[in-house]
């Protein structure tokens, strides 16, 4: 999927995306013509990101969320305890 379905999937502005492309949260992969192609990974990280943002995490709490999220050996206390103290 391209940046602007990207976009009208998720609610966010394409500037956005980008941005959260350059600070490292979402790595979409590149199609042969250089353009982003957004995974439905993506699309899930974004809109998690979105989520999170709306209830007031940082964009630093978000990375640390999203972390915690791939790390199947965490607990999920971890993840509670910092939902909790937001």
């Amino acid at each position: 999927m391209n940046i602007g379905e990207a976009s009208e999937t998720t609610g966010l502005p394409a500037k956005t995306i980008r941005y959260y492309e350059d600070i490292k949260l979402v790595k979409p992969a590149r199609a042969a013509n250089g353009y982003r192609d957004y995974a439905d990974a993506d699309i899930h990280r974004l809109a998690f990101v979105q989520r999170s943002r709306s209830l007031g995490f940082t964009i630093e709490e978000c990375r640390l969320l999203l972390s915690l999220y791939e790390d199947k050996e965490r607990a999920s206390s971890d993840v509670k305890d910092l939902a909790l103290e937001k």
